[in-house]
């Protein structure tokens, strides 16, 4: 009887053994499980409490053992934070006031330097970069900009504080893994651009390879009318220029090496469309005035007279006599003859022009258009009536009108015996039928000019009071 109480009494023991170990190897898995062996100890622990089959003192002995390990754990953790926390801290003291690894400024490592040492790294670097020369290639030719006449101003003093201030709104982690990472981080300068030099170079190769378009022309040969086409041409796109050499100076490339770039172009082509030259079928207006040829005169005469031959005005278009054949100096073709000045005649660069804008002046009225700007002479001259003349005075005193038609406007001149004739030919309805005639109403020193326009049976359809011109 005893012998079976002591087989069933070593069964138990046999079986709260087995159990033991059971519930061990449980924990030592979970353990191992854990990334610092830190098992969770209420799934262990419960595991253990809903044990029915280990008494109260295996329990105990089971759970301290559990507490201890995660005690350890604990303890060697908090330990390495400790020892973490002290290496971070230190590691991110040594880079105060200092570049931080990975920084680059054109490809030049300046880690770990100082204010002044990045300072004085910086001006090295401009000063290689001002050395260095923008070549712009441009229809075969190559134009050089010295970079430093080009930059007005690299602003180093603010790159070298936003470099040392990267970090600064960082966290001290953030801060250790940029140190300890070293990501590679560029710079470069923000250079200002001296605008005016750049716009002055950049007009002056334009200048130079620019190919301005020709507009068709119509050519009048006595009653004869060709069309002359157009051509083409292309000039320099400035904008994009620029923008590509202001984009080259924050390029890497520029601290080693001279920057190249092609300029681009536009295409200039031809404002006018040769189909609305075709319109031009008809001479609306015309007329002469004489002069003495040969001497001075004559010759300025004819110089002015074919400067305006062959001038196209198309609709809206304003004609400015100055422009067209001014400046009236040597260099531009005119000669000493009598002039009037203040009201009195003397000898002067240009005398003549002045016929040929009064004896124009007529072939606009009698085209029925008003003038936009005239002026009389001070004195009275012989070549058109009083109130129909109109003076030119170079940088004081225009002769302007603008075409009011619908079609557009040729002006066709011709000299030669001492005559001058000025004709208008447009088509054959830009009139609408109307005869236009200019008058000079003359009283004592003053004339009152007007316009009127009659119909094809001679009546009075328009009448336009035009100028009323005060001589001495």
């Amino acid at each position: 009887m005893d012998n079976e109480k002591d087989d069933m009494k070593k069964t138990d023991e046999d079986k709260d053994k087995e159990a033991h170990e059971e519930i061990n190897t449980k924990i030592e898995l979970e353990l191992e499980k854990t990334e610092n062996n830190i098992v969770d100890e209420e799934i262990v622990e419960n595991q253990i409490k809903d044990e029915t089959n280990l008494n109260k003192d295996t329990k105990e002995n089971l759970l301290k053992k559990i507490n201890e390990k995660r005690n350890l754990c604990i303890g060697i953790l908090v330990l390495l934070v400790i020892i973490f926390s002290v290496i971070i801290k230190a590691t991110v003291s040594k880079y105060d006031n200092v570049v931080y690894p990975g920084a680059y400024i054109y490809k030049v490592n300046i880690s770990n330097l100082n204010k002044d040492q990045l300072l004085k790294k910086l001006v090295e670097i401009k000063s290689e970069i001002g050395d260095r020369e923008i070549q712009i290639m441009a229809k075969d030719k190559t134009y050089k900009l010295k970079i430093n006449k080009l930059a007005k101003d690299y602003n180093e003093s603010e790159l070298a504080q936003k470099i040392l201030n990267e970090y600064n709104n960082k966290n001290i982690i953030q801060k250790f893994i940029a140190i300890i990472s070293k990501k590679e981080k560029l710079y470069a300068f923000n250079i200002d651009i001296n605008d005016k030099f750049l716009g002055e170079e950049i007009n002056t190769i334009s200048t130079k390879i620019n190919l301005k378009s020709e507009e068709p022309k119509v050519i009048i040969d006595n009653e004869n009318i060709t069309i002359k086409d157009g051509k083409k041409g292309f000039k320099l796109d400035e904008k994009t220029l620029i923008k590509d050499i202001v984009m080259s100076l924050n390029s890497a490339d520029v601290y080693k090496n001279n920057i190249s770039i092609k300029g681009k172009y536009i295409d200039d082509n031809p404002m006018i469309d040769t189909k609305e030259l075709s319109q031009v079928n008809h001479k609306i207006s015309t007329y002469t005035t004489t002069y003495s040829p040969g001497g001075g005169r004559g010759s300025n005469v004819a110089t002015a007279a074919k400067k305006i031959d062959d001038i196209l005005l198309m609709p809206g278009d304003e004609f400015s006599y100055e422009d067209v054949v001014g400046p009236v100096t040597q260099d531009n073709g005119y000669t000493y003859a009598p002039v009037i000045s203040n009201g009195e005649l003397i000898q002067g660069i240009g005398g003549g022009v002045c016929q040929v804008s009064s004896t124009l002046y007529n072939t606009q009225l009698k085209a029925g258009i008003l003038p936009t700007e005239r002026r009389n002479h001070s004195k009275p001259v012989s070549y058109v009536p009083r109130g129909l003349d109109a003076t030119l005075a170079t940088g004081s005193i225009d002769y302007k009108f603008k075409n009011t038609h619908k079609y557009p406007i040729v002006i066709n001149t011709h000299t030669g015996g001492g005559r001058l004739t000025i004709e208008f030919w447009s088509n054959e309805k830009a009139l609408e039928g109307i005869d236009y005639k200019p008058v000079g109403y003359v009283s004592g020193n003053v004339a009152n000019t007007y316009l009127y326009g009659y119909n094809k049976d001679g009546k009075k359809i328009y009448e336009k009071h035009i100028d009323t011109s005060v001589y001495r």
